[in-house]
């Protein structure tokens, strides 16, 4: 008996190591086919199929007993393991980027993997503790593996790799089972999944496609359809795909894309400052950003921060501009290690200038950590049109256009600083005024005075503000104004400069709502809650709590709706049968205790998944990037959870329910420490090396975890002991299915009210358990 035990958590444990893997592998090939809010709706209805696999399985293996459980676990493991190779081998050979289909052969895995899930709780329900422990540490390896071969193996080979785990796992128990039937099969599998790692990232099977979205730039650099993209390397790496591509009918500028978007330039550069040639220096005078440098003095010029230096445009305009010392911080390594690696075609931006440092980090993590100040920060297109995170269900945006990001920029300006941001549109631009209003705000800057720190180049695409730290004089404008009215006609003219005193000056650009807001807001006409209020778009200031700089519209994104309600209905519907399905075959005393212990698994897959996804937004701020982020905190509390499910069952032995009641308040009280003192601690230590702050960051998470791991297997154990194991599926399938609802309604109710609130709110559900079980702890 211990020996089968041990092989059924060998099973689970690499069963869970390949789901996990697979959903955030699946996460980023999606995210290089569909853009972010297709791709995000695809992913949480795919991973949905746990919840069907599992209620699935209630009926249609209803009979199935312990004695039959091995021929269960190899048959569905084998089809798990096929369903893995199905799916990559479908996208990359047939290039599918059709919503349905895609979704058809990513929500087969997990369908298959919700019935075993189900059926190995339900079979072996009265080790639910050692299983849950198994299920969870195989999860906190999972999280970690992409990080780590991603990079080596590429997308497609990776899921090829879990496809061969899993059916070498198959067959492996199989073979423990029935000794000489199938021998050789293992053998033949080990020597293949060696061979794919052997291979690494050189495609086996083909590319996976880049879907044709408006936002995916790769098809939209040039309107010719006779120019033909060409993409000369990919790399692949827990952050997307980047690619290198190249043009027919030409080779002066080459595009290096993520996940086939946000497109950055790598110019053709001979590395001679003095000899760059007419052609490069036109190409950057085309763009915005680059006209503010024509205008800045010697003392404007000593140091530089760019966030975001992607393929290197903004470096080589500080490079021509003199600027004295230039950093740029960039989230991506491939980006940076791509334009190192083609310093023969880049002139060695990143390599050969010594006052050139490129730091390989998140912008705002970096801002908060250094102990310098800079004369100029520079920001160009920021981009958050991808999943940037590896959990499909755990949206984020990133936190660079924030009140609070902007108060950061300041504080590490020189007294004379400058912010010169490029948006992407003028929408963008009025919302980032905005935002700038109000951090300027917390500085005892009133709105009428914040107009005199601004000058703007509107442009319908790609327009630049420039923010002063202190007020523009006016000596300094007439300068500046005199300096434009010498440069080329066809260079992007200042449409905005304070201390223009009519509204004639003011709206010296036709229509402009820029121009139109700033003389209103100077001359009082309107008050900037007044003008919010009014617009037709969201353009309400942008808050760390509330970070969905690109949300457009004042509702709630209908895609997003429509799936929070999908959802709901889908799990109201298990709910509503299961309740049904209590009334036809027990008694009314069983009714009850199901009835309760419903309330618990439904409440803690919601309230779990709100935490999870609340706590990743909250520690990107820390941690710096979103993917190393997701993964501390995954592979925290996952192991937090194993540690917590193994030795649960030692708390309180003698009492289940008062187990899930103490257990329960210790989540909401933990949660509230977490949540309310913990990020002022965090802040506190900002400066130490980041690696210590992890470590800190993750042993704090931790405890969280090891309680959070004691509420399911406890309810499967009372389940079990109440003799409604055969319930399991269904209360499996609903806890599953509710934690999809959870991530997707902790995201709306960010936009709603901010991520605080929701975070309440996912402590919130685990009061419940409180409340179901309030008179039967005693």
């Amino acid at each position: 008996m211990k020996n089968e035990n041990l092989l059924i958590y060998i099973v689970t444990f690499f069963l869970s190591i390949t789901v996990i893997s697979f959903e955030i592998i699946s996460t980023r090939v999606s995210s290089v086919i569909f853009v972010h809010n297709y791709a995000f709706i695809i992913l949480s209805f795919a991973i949905s199929g746990l919840g069907f696999g599992s209620i699935y399985s209630f009926y249609k293996l209803k009979s199935i007993q312990k004695e039959n459980a091995t021929n269960l676990i190899f048959r569905f493991l084998t089809y798990y393991g096929f369903s893995l190779a199905l799916f990559i081998l479908i996208i990359t050979l047939f290039s599918i980027t059709n919503h349905f289909l895609f979704f058809l052969f990513l929500f087969i895995p997990f369908f298959i993997a919700g019935i075993l899930y189900s059926q190995i709780f339900k079979l072996y329900s009265d080790y639910s503790f050692k299983l849950y422990a198994a299920d969870l540490t195989g999860a906190a390896l999972g999280s970690l593996l992409p990080l780590l071969l991603l990079n080596i193996l590429g997308a497609s080979n990776f899921i090829l790799l879990l496809s061969l785990i899993i059916i070498f796992i198959s067959f492996s128990f199989k073979f423990v089972k029935e000794k000489p039937t199938v021998a050789p099969v293992p053998i033949i599998l080990l020597i293949t999944i060696i061979l794919v790692f052997i291979n690494g990232s050189r495609d086996l099977i083909g590319k996976i496609p880049i879907g044709k979205f408006d936002e995916k730039d790769f098809y939209y650099v040039y309107p010719d359809p006779e120019i033909k993209a060409n993409i000369l390397e990919s790399r692949w790496s827990i952050y997307g795909r980047t690619d290198l591509v190249a043009y027919s009918h030409q080779d002066v500028v080459r595009q290096m894309f993520i996940d086939g978007a946000a497109g950055t330039q790598m110019y053709r550069f001979n590395g001679n400052i003095q000899k760059a040639g007419k052609t490069l220096l036109e190409l950057l005078l085309e763009h915005t950003t680059t006209i503010p440098f024509l205008y800045l003095n010697e003392n404007q010029k000593d140091s530089m921060l760019i966030i975001g230096p992607g393929g290197g445009k903004e470096v080589l305009i500080g490079l021509f501009a003199e600027v004295k010392n230039i950093t740029g911080v960039e989230v991506n390594p491939d980006f940076v290690n791509m334009v190192k690696d083609y310093k023969n075609y880049n002139g060695g931006i990143y390599t050969n200038f010594p006052n050139v440092n490129i730091i390989i980090k998140e912008g705002r993590n970096y801002i908060k950590q250094v102990n310098k100040k800079f004369d100029l920060i520079v920001i160009a297109l920021p981009s958050t049109k991808q999943l940037q995170n590896i959990d499909a269900l755990a949206m984020n945006e990133n936190y660079l256009l924030t009140v609070e990001a902007l108060n950061d920029y300041l504080n590490v300006l020189t007294p004379e600083g400058m912010l010169i941001f490029t948006l992407h549109n003028k929408w963008e631009l009025l919302r980032f005024i905005v935002t700038s209003m109000k951090a300027f705000e917390k500085n005892g800057i009133k709105n009428q005075n914040f107009v005199n720190h601004v000058i703007v180049l509107e442009s319908d695409y790609a327009p630049t503000i420039l923010i002063k730290k202190t007020p523009f004089k006016k000596e300094e404008l007439i300068k500046w104004n005199k300096k434009q009215n010498e440069l080329p006609a066809r260079f992007h003219k200042i449409t905005f400069m304070p201390y223009l005193n009519n509204e004639a000056n003011f709206n010296n650009v036709t229509g402009s709502i820029i121009n139109n807001f700033l003389y209103g807001i100077s001359t009082s006409q309107f008050t900037l809650n007044e003008f919010i209020e009014e617009h037709p778009y969201d353009i309400t200031p942008c808050y760390d709590n509330n970070p969905f700089f690109y949300k457009v519209s004042k509702f709630l994104p209908s895609e997003y709706t429509g799936l929070f309600f999908t959802i709901f209905i889908i799990s109201l519907i298990f709910v509503l049968k299961l309740l049904t399905q209590f009334k036809k075959e027990l008694v009314k005393s069983k009714i009850l205790t199901l009835r309760k212990l419903l309330i618990v698994f439904a409440s803690i897959g919601t309230g779990f998944m709100i935490i999870e996804v609340v706590l990743f937004q909250k520690m990107i701020l820390y941690l710096g990037s979103p993917t190393v982020s997701l993964s501390i905190l995954l592979c925290s509390i996952l192991l937090g959870m194993g540690a917590g499910s193994y030795s649960g069952n030692k708390i309180i032995s003698n009492n289940h329910y008062k187990r899930l009641f103490v257990t329960s308040s210790l989540i909401i009280f933990y949660g509230l420490i977490l949540f309310l003192i913990v990020p002022e601690f965090l802040n506190q230590l900002m400066s130490i090396n980041q690696v210590i702050l992890t470590i800190i960051i993750f042993l704090l998470i931790l405890p969280l975890g090891f309680l959070l791991g004691i509420p399911f297997p406890t309810s499967i154990k009372l389940l079990r002991e109440q003799k409604l194991e055969n319930y399991i599926p269904w209360m499996y399938g609903i806890n599953a299915t509710l934690s999809v609802f959870g991530s997707v309604f902790s995201i709306l109710l960010a936009m709603l009210y901010g991520f605080n609130i929701s975070f309440f709110a996912g402590l919130f559900f685990y009061a419940l358990v409180l409340v179901a079980f309030k008179g039967k702890t005693s």
